[in-house]
Order: C-alpha cells, then sequence, then structure tokens
C-alpha cells in the first residue's frame, strides 16, 4: 500500500510540474494522450489479472508454481505485434485529438513492448503475493523512471515528445525489477507452463476495458469537444480529482488475489471485502471532501494560478473519483467470481459518451455526466456484489451433514434421545462445572443422551478441563479458529445421533435445571421446536430496562419482517426434532448470532410451526450496554435473512445441496 501510494504520488508530482512547464493547452493535448494509453493498454491489465487468477489459483490448489519461458516468449511476440498496431493506427489518433505531430503516438507504441513484458511478470508475482518485488517496482519506476527523466527532458527542450519518452523509460524500469526474482525459474524452469483459457482472457479484456473506458474516456473527449484550454483545464482537475484514487487503488491490489483464491464466493472473499470495502469507502470520500471543501486552494498549490479555470471540475470530478475506487474493488470481485456482473462499467461508459456527446457546452457539464454515468454503475455493481454474496452462502464439510443429519430418523444406529450442543468460547473455569451439572440433571430424568462441547477457537484452556470429564457422556470438538456460535451449533448439530437435537448456552447464566422443562415437554408431546423464552410470564430474568427496550425493538422488527409468534428468538436455550435440523440446517448460513433467528425462520418457512416456548430463569445479572458494533452486526445479518428469505427466495427449496447453491470449503477440527 506504502509503495503505490508513493508511485501513484509521484506520478501525480510529474502531472502537477509537467502542467506549469507546458502550459494548459500542451498539458491538455499530454492528458488525452496519457489516457489513451489506458485504454490501449487495457488487454495489459487483463493479462495480469487473468495470470494473477491462474497462478493464484494453481498455488491454492496444487502448491507449485508455474513456467515463465513460453509465456515471456508469447509475451515478447504479443509486444511487437501491438507495437506494430499502434504504430500504423496512429494518424487516425493524432487525427481526433488534433495533434500536430505523430511521434508521441509512435513513442507510446513503443512503450506496448515492455508492458506486456511486465503485465505477465507482475501477474505471476502478485498471485504468490510476492507484493516485495512489485512494490519496488513501481516505487523506482515511477520516481526515477517517470517523473525524474520526465522533468530533465522537458527542461532540455522535448516538451510533450519528452514527457512521453520518460513513461516509455518508466515501463522499462519497472519490468527490469520484476524480472530479476524470477530470473532463476525462467532460466532453469521445469513447472509446466501456465494455461489461460480463451473464455477467461477475454472477460478480463472487456471487464477491465470497461471500466478504464469509463475512467479515461472524459480527458479524450474534451480534448475533443472543448476549446485546447478549457481541455487542459479539465485534464488538471481530472488529475486533482485522482487524488482519491491513491490508497483506493493499493487496495484492490492487495484484494484481488485473495478475491481470487476461492473464486469471489468463499470465507477469506468475505473477510476481505469486510476491510477492503469500507477502508475504500472511507479513504476516498476524505480524498473528495478535500477537493469540495478547498477546490481553490488544491489548484492553486498543484498547478499554478494559470489553472484556476478548473475549480468548479475539481469538485465534481473528486467525488466521482470516490466512486471509482469502490468500482474498481467490485470490479475485482466479480471477476474473481467469474462473474458477467464485472461488465458493468461498459454501462456507465455508454452513458458517459452519450451525455458528453449531448452535453459538452463547458468541463463542468462534462464533470456533472461523469460523476452520473459512475454512480448509475457503482450502485448497479455494489447491488450485484451483495447479491452474490448472500445467494452463497458458506456450509464447511458437508460430507458431514449429508452422512449424520440428511438421514431419517429410522436409519440413525443409536438410541440416544436426547443431543445437548454446548458451544463456547474462553468461558473460563465455570465451564467444566456447568457442563457436569448438565449431565446430572439430564442422567437424572432417565433419558438416553449425549453431550457435544465444541470449543470456537478458545484459546484459554478450557477445552483441558473437559478432556476427563464423563467421557462415556461428552463429546468434545476444538475448532482451530473462532467462527462464530451459529458456526460452532452447527459443527456440533451435525455430529448430533439423538432423536431430538438442541443446544443450551455455556456461561451457565441458564442453569442446567431448565433443561427439565425441555424434557417435560418432550415427554408430554412431539412438538417441531421446543425453546426457551425470557418472555414467558413464568421467567424469572435480571433484565435492566435499557436491555429491554433494545430486545423488545428488536423482537418487533423481527415480528414485522417475519411474522414469527415466537416472543424470544434469541435465548440460548433450545431443541429440535432431527428432522427439523436435517432440512433446516442445509439452508442455513448464519454464523454467528443471528443463527437463532434464521432458524426459527428457515423451520416456520418449510412448515414446521409446533413451537413451544418454555419459561427460563437467568440466574446472572445482563449487562446494561450493548456495543454499536454488535448491534451494526446484528441488524445487518437480520436484513440478510429478510433479503434471501423474500428476494432471492433462497429458502424455497428442502435441500440447498441437490440445488447447487452451497459452496463447500474446508474445515479445520482438531480432537473428537
Amino acid at each position: 500500500m506504502v509503495a503505490t501510494a508513493m508511485a501513484n504520488l509521484s506520478n501525480f508530482v510529474f502531472h502537477v510540474i509537467v502542467s506549469r512547464l507546458l502550459g494548459p493547452s500542451n498539458y491538455g493535448a499530454l492528458g488525452a494522450l496519457l489516457n489513451t494509453l489506458l485504454v490501449l493498454a487495457v488487454p495489459l491489465g487483463a493479462l495480469q489479472t487473468v495470470v494473477t487468477k491462474a497462478e493464484s489459483a494453481r498455488l491454492h490448489n496444487e502448491g507449485h508454481g508455474i513456467g515463465l519461458r513460453t509465456s515471456l516468449s508469447r509475451a515478447v511476440v504479443a509486444g511487437v505485434v501491438g507495437t506494430g498496431i499502434l504504430v500504423v493506427l496512429s494518424p487516425l489518433v493524432n487525427s481526433y485529438l488534433h495533434f500536430q505531430s505523430s511521434v508521441p503516438m509512435i513513442l507510446l507504441a513503443i512503450w506496448v513492448f515492455p508492458a506486456v513484458v511486465g503485465a505477465v511478470l507482475q501477474g505471476v508475482l502478485m498471485g504468490r503475493l510476492r507484493f516485495s518485488a512489485v512494490a519496488v517496482a513501481a516505487v523506482v519506476g515511477g520516481i526515477v523512471g517517470r517523473l525524474v527523466f520526465g522533468v530533465l527532458l522537458i527542461e532540455l527542450g522535448f516538451g510533450l515528445d519528452g514527457a512521453v519518452v520518460a513513461s516509455v523509460l518508466s515501463q522499462v524500469i519497472v519490468t527490469v525489477i520484476l524480472l530479476v526474482p524470477l530470473m532463476p525459474e525462467v532460466v532453469h524452469s521445469k513447472v509446466k507452463e501456465l494455461g489461460i483459457g480463451l473464455r477467461s482472457g477475454i472477460h478480463s479484456i472487456l471487464a477491465l476495458g470497461g471500466y478504464w473506458v469509463l475512467a479515461t474516456e472524459d480527458t479524450v473527449l474534451a480534448r475533443h469537444f472543448l476549446p485546447a484550454k478549457e481541455a487542459g483545464f479539465y485534464a488538471s482537475a481530472s488529475t486533482a480529482g485522482r487524488i482519491a484514487l491513491f490508497l483506493p487503488a493499493a487496495l484492490g491490489m492487495l484484494a484481488f488475489p485473495r478475491f481470487a483464491r476461492d473464486k469471489g464466493a468463499g470465507p477469506l472473499t468475505r473477510s476481505t471485502i469486510r476491510w477492503s470495502f469500507p477502508a475504500t469507502a472511507v479513504l476516498g470520500l476524505i480524498s473528495a471532501a478535500i477537493l469540495l471543501v478547498v477546490p481553490s486552494l488544491v489548484i492553486e498549490v498543484l498547478f499554478g494560478n494559470s489553472y484556476q479555470g478548473a475549480q468548479s471540475a475539481v469538485r465534481i470530478l473528486g467525488v466521482e473519483a470516490a466512486g471509482l475506487g469502490i468500482l474498481a474493488l467490485l470490479t475485482y470481485l466479480h471477476l474473481a467470481r467469474d462473474s458477467l456482473d464485472s461488465l458493468y462499467a461498459w454501462l456507465g461508459a455508454a452513458a458517459a459518451f452519450v451525455g458528453i456527446e449531448l452535453f459538452h457546452g463547458s468541463a463542468v457539464s462534462v464533470a456533472f455526466v461523469m460523476l452520473g454515468s459512475v454512480a448509475l454503475v457503482t450502485g448497479i455493481s455494489l447491488a450485484a456484489a451483495i447479491h452474490a454474496l448472500l445467494r452463497n452462502p458458506i456450509i464447511e464439510d458437508a460430507d458431514f451433514v449429508e452422512k449424520h443429519l440428511f438421514s431419517s430418523a429410522a436409519e440413525i444406529q443409536s438410541d440416544v434421545d436426547l443431543s445437548i450442543v454446548v458451544p463456547y468460547f474462553n468461558p473460563g473455569a465455570a465451564l467444566s462445572k456447568h457442563v457436569a451439572g448438565l449431565v446430572e440433571v439430564i442422567e437424572a430424568s432417565g433419558l438416553r443422551f449425549e453431550i457435544i462441547t465444541v470449543s470456537d477457537g478458545s484459546t484459554d484452556g478450557s477445552p483441558d478441563t473437559l478432556t476427563d470429564l464423563f467421557p462415556e457422556r461428552i463429546k468434545n470438538t476444538n475448532l482451530s479458529k473462532n467462527s462464530g456460535k451459529g458456526q460452532a451449533l452447527r459443527v456440533g448439530l451435525m455430529q448430533g445421533q439423538g432423536r431430538y437435537l438442541g443446544f443450551i448456552d455455556a456461561d451457565g447464566d441458564i442453569p442446567a435445571m431448565e433443561l427439565l422443562g425441555i424434557i417435560e415437554v418432550i415427554r408430554g408431546s412431539d412438538p417441531d421446536i421446543i425453546t426457551g423464552s425470557k418472555r414467558h410470564p413464568s421467567s424469572v430474568v435480571y433484565y435492566p430496562k435499557l436491555r429491554r427496550v433494545y430486545s423488545w425493538g428488536y423482537q418487533q422488527l423481527i415480528r414485522t419482517l417475519f411474522h414469527l409468534s415466537v416472543t424470544d428468538t434469541q435465548t440460548g436455550l433450545k431443541v429440535l426434532k432431527r428432522e427439523v435440523v436435517r432440512e433446516v440446517l442445509p439452508l442455513m448460513v448464519e454464523k454467528r448470532f443471528a443463527f437463532d433467528l434464521e432458524l426459527f425462520v428457515v423451520a416456520r418457512h418449510l412448515g414446521f410451526r409446533d413451537i413451544i416456548e418454555v419459561p427460563v430463569v437467568i440466574q446472572r445479572r445482563f449487562t446494561s450496554t450493548i456495543s454499536m458494533k454488535a448491534v451494526r452486526g446484528m441488524l445487518l445479518d437480520t436484513l440478510g435473512i429478510f433479503y434471501r428469505l423474500k428476494v432471492l427466495r433462497y429458502y424455497d427449496r428442502s435441500t440447498a445441496i441437490s440445488d447447487g447453491r452451497i459452496t463447500v470449503a474446508d474445515l479445520e477440527i482438531k480432537g473428537s
């Protein structure tokens, strides 16, 4: 991130200095030329993306790298061909952009050769998460190549041509640095060669092409439609606006290989999007806010007073650039998923082109068209990403689910009446006493039972306190990492052999004696679900008023969204018939505190509506405060359940595995 920020900063300083040296008219020409370069270089970015995906997936699945000699040979051939094509097309580009000489376009054509080779090299390094070489190349190439040589050549009188030569030298330096750590492999490689599918390559070219056309076409069209000086104002405003893309670009670089590891649908993608999306949005908006508040100061400091005509446009383009940062991250996410959702940028590019054709009276009107176009496609792409992430839940160890839960009760070779799961995370010394109490209470009732304890990545030594505790009655499972209460419950329920399967909190707030009410109901009737309720008239609960307000508000939200008749979904004491668990669990997504709510929602949706609430006694006093993070997470998970129920209709099937909608991921379980 630091290296990318430094490279972007050096590039920005290059524009700042060169804009002063060339003046508005010539700088407008340079801006159009460099943006044309970005559009023409889209296949290179696509090539890098495809190589990154292929190498990342290969290492993840097979544990070794790729050979490079054949790939680099093909890159050299492609570079030569690309250079030739650009030389042939240069007269057409010169005419459209009103250039007086064909030299700048020919120089940029030469840039293609090292750029193609560099794209392959950088793709391999990115796929291997070897960011150091990429970072060094970005910094040295940006500072030494473009900035130093660019300023030097312009000062020596080469003008626009000198600025373009600096871009070529910068790319040569980058490619050489990227080649150094891979040189032994290029010379001695015996590993099988990289295989890139045609479909994947075309998809990446189209996706990144749409993004870069949208991001750069405004400067090119401004050069075509606006007077030379005003086009220079627009180019400077666009460059200033790109401040909002500095760090978001680095975040996208870090995120994409991680998206690619599990094809944009697994746990690594979810954890990556949790930090990369808010960070991208916040960083972009902070930069945009600066440009909105002090545009005059920004223009004066960066470009000088002769560019003050760019003030109005820079306010708008700062916000637009923040949107582009978010759109870039989402495009990479959709690319990792191999989804056509990654092509939405073309919609924005088309809208921008039509809008600028119709409204190109001034730099401000062009900027507003760009802002509207970027906002449109960013919103659509974000909605598609949310839809995809909610549509692709993860159920760990599906074979285990199928073995233990997809059989009817008659097929289970077990005489167990009741299986109770006890999930826990760092509960301390109270755990063993509570579990021992559960054994004593159920044993006294005469039921045939088992207790399954599941450590959700505990680090306080509490699993050791259960090692020798009633080994004939207790099964101990230790998850290697903390994944949430819901996930621990899922793992425990998958192991249960009882005719009824249930769970109770491990902290002892709900005493073991409360199971007697559950057992009484089991013997007296045959309900689908039995649940403890703090709101039962006979319940005895120490419950602060503020906490009551929170709970009441949440229950009203649940009643409104799901029409549940249950008065309390969150009390940690529930027992379900095996048939209910067998049908409900494969469809469930939530891993944390919304697990209980989703259980009720899915069960009701599948027709299991015989629910009995029993009173509970909660011994210890609740705290009166709830963290805002927990509240936010609970609300988001609740809305996610509603979205899957009402919009995606995800819960309409009695099994999701047969429908192919559940992603199977590896689950690390230690001990048993």
